[in-house]
């Protein structure tokens, strides 16, 4: 009840802005961007606005929302860019007037909004890996009539990775109806235009040697915040020696909401800005249920997944399609993991990623920024 509460007083916030509509135009080609709920400067509403950036109109107009605008003054050195306090009053006024709102996450349900404009939900990952919307069990009712609004109302068009992300995910667990641009994630295209200077640039930044192996460990968020079992660094840094002849390195970047901690075993790269920097660096990623492995299975380098607690995950939050149909090896436990780096078989990969793209209808082509860029026109 207190939930449905919240949303109504939210609701007549939002729609008290519709009043002001005769004296607030919106501004063509003014773009209000947010990523995570204001929390960080990332992902494809970065990559939107950089490419907006360079190959925009001098006339746009770009206002970024965060909870600490202080930490992106840097933003604000490009004379078109205006940063702003996330839920703010500004930030209203900005998004009210704007014609492209662009964000990653849910929208707060007080934000307004209005007809003629283009309200892109980009979301923040593909494929066809964990749950999300109403196809978490455990959400409640109210919670999902919530989803269903936000969908009808907050959002006009949903960026898709690939048919199966369409259907399974917008349509049914957002149940969106509106506008599906088929044109993959925008935060992708980097991966399909890096070149070995951006690979060899950004390892410079992160302090690995070209001559080492590195190694990304980047668990997905528990709901429960269990703990993770640790990973064995040394058992893993032989089975690499052994199979691909150099030392390794390995990295651990935590999900933005896990409570899990960070271990002097790794270098820390939770702090990193840019995740698809650290997939282009690195020789190898780690993960378990993170669509992280989308993205890093169109780089073609070797990807794991090391789910020690599977069972447990799998029931509380479900998949939408059998792991073990994704095509990565998937090891339950330190020893497995080990055993499936010493037989990795780059053929045998390369076939099951390929596959994997084309049974779930792959829209990524490394041209998704251009795409958005032409509903501006």
């Amino acid at each position: 009840m207190t939930e449905l509460i919240k949303y109504c007083i939210a609701f007549i916030i939002k729609s008290a802005w519709n009043i002001l509509s005769p004296f607030l135009p919106i501004k063509k080609g003014r773009i209000v961007f947010d990523s995570y709920l204001g929390e960080q400067y990332s992902c494809n509403p970065k990559a939107l606005y950089e490419y907006f950036l360079v190959n925009g109109s001098d006339t746009h107009e770009y206002i970024w929302a965060f909870k600490e605008p202080e930490k992106f003054a840097f933003l604000t050195e490009n004379k078109n860019t205006k940063i702003c306090k996330y839920r703010s009053f500004r930030h209203k006024l900005y998004s009210f007037t704007a014609q492209m709102i662009v964000f990653n996450f849910h929208r707060t349900n007080e934000m307004p909004s209005r007809k003629n404009q283009i309200r892109l939900q980009t979301w923040h990952g593909g494929g066809c890996y964990k749950k999300t919307g109403q196809g978490i069990g455990y959400n409640s009712k109210i919670h999902n009539w919530v989803l269903k609004r936000q969908s009808k109302y907050d959002i006009t068009h949903f960026i898709s990775s690939s048919r199966f992300f369409t259907n399974e995910v917008i349509r049914s667990q957002y149940s969106f109806n509106g506008d599906v641009l088929s044109i993959g994630m925008p935060r992708n295209d980097l991966l399909f235009s890096a070149d070995e200077n951006i690979r060899s640039s950004i390892r410079e930044r992160l302090n690995i040697p070209n001559d080492r192996f590195a190694v990304l460990y980047a668990p997905t968020y528990r709901d429960d915040n269990s703990p993770l079992t640790p990973l064995d660094i040394n058992g893993l840094s032989e089975s690499i020696k052994q199979r691909f002849g150099k030392e390794a390195t390995v990295l651990y970047r935590a999900h933005r909401f896990s409570e899990n901690k960070f271990t002097e075993t790794f270098i820390n790269a939770s702090d990193y800005p840019d995740m698809q920097e650290l997939l282009i660096a690195c020789d190898m990623l780690i993960s378990d249920y993170s669509s992280s492995i989308w993205d890093f299975s169109f780089t073609g380098k070797p990807c794991l997944l090391y789910t020690p607690d599977l069972d447990k995950y799998e029931k509380l939050r479900g998949f939408d399609k059998d792991i073990y149909s994704w095509g990565f090896p998937v090891c339950k436990n330190n020893g497995e993991l080990q055993q499936s780096v010493l037989t990795f078989d780059e053929k045998q990969f390369k076939y099951n990623m390929e596959n994997h793209h084309e049974c779930l209808g792959s829209f990524e082509n490394g041209t998704a920024c251009e795409q958005v860029l032409k509903l501006l026109n």
